[in-house]
């Protein structure tokens, strides 16, 4: 379990640059999903198998999907070019792209309210866009097996947890502030970590046994993986040494929790 738990940097906290920032080594963590192959749907192999509105409704499941991930690719790039552009000796247009698309709690304060959303879909390496893209791709597909599962609700499913893993971020944050009002407010909070963790959460309470095989060779039950997850990211929540947004992990768990048991469970609408 160590071993997996030690693949959990998906969420960053970055601080604005001040002057040009010096290129540099893309991060070498990962996260669950570059070490993570599911063994088979439990969703497609019961009920019956396909009908034809199955199978539409699972290619729209497909197409929200791709549609998230589209977004944080498109974002990435952007982000990639304003970095090269401030490596290069023009720092304003990524400083304010920063300002805009990442979580600060006093930018929050100060009326960029649209952070709580954009942040989600931010990321400025790619170690931290790839880890999180991969995962997504396998537990998204995944859950868009479902058939309780609808492209609405897989939607609020994922919007709702991103929302929520930020909402959790900041909150630590203000926690921290309150306890050390003398403490300087220049961590950023980024990443889609959150949805990530809520999809999973969902999937894991739809099909706890299903087995996922960490490093390709072991195999562990959905459930298990997803609750290491949480002792882990609770554990390390208020370490003053972690760059991880653990409370922005356990906020879109929380939310992808919650939503299963007042959505979901047994199947009624």
């Amino acid at each position: 379990m160590s071993s997996l738990l030690r693949c959990a940097r998906t969420t960053r906290a970055f601080g604005l640059p001040q002057r040009a920032p010096r290129p540099r080594q893309p991060s070498k963590t990962t996260s669950l999903g570059s070490n993570l192959g599911l063994v088979r749907s439990r969703f497609s192999s019961s009920n019956g198998g396909f009908t034809p509105g199955r199978h539409s409704q699972l290619q729209a499941n497909k197409a929200v999907l791709y549609t998230l991930m589209g977004a944080n690719v498109a974002v990435f790039g952007y982000a990639m070019y304003l970095k090269a552009q401030a490596a290069q000796g023009f720092p304003q247009p990524f400083i304010k792209f920063m300002q805009n698309m990442t979580l600060n709690l006093s930018d929050f304060r100060n009326g960029r309210w649209w952070t709580l959303l954009t942040a989600n879909f931010t990321h400025v390496d790619i170690g931290h866009i790839f880890s999180n893209m991969f995962t997504l791709f396998f537990l998204g597909r995944f859950l868009a097996h479902a058939p309780q599962i609808t492209p609405g609700r897989y939607l609020v499913i994922a919007v709702g947890s991103a929302v929520s893993g930020a909402a959790g971020y900041l909150c630590q944050q203000y926690w921290k502030f309150q306890a050390n009002p003398r403490m300087s407010d220049h961590n950023r909070g980024l990443g889609f970590s959150g949805a990530v963790m809520g999809i999973s959460s969902v999937a894991a309470c739809m099909a706890p046994t299903s087995k996922v095989l960490i490093y390709g060779i072991v195999p562990l039950p959905l459930w298990a993986m997803v609750a290491g997850y949480a002792v882990y990211d609770g554990y390390y929540l208020n370490s003053a040494d972690t760059r991880v947004g653990h409370a922005g992990h356990l906020g879109g768990l929380a939310f992808g929790m919650v939503y299963y048991l007042a959505r979901l469970r047994g199947f009624r609408v």
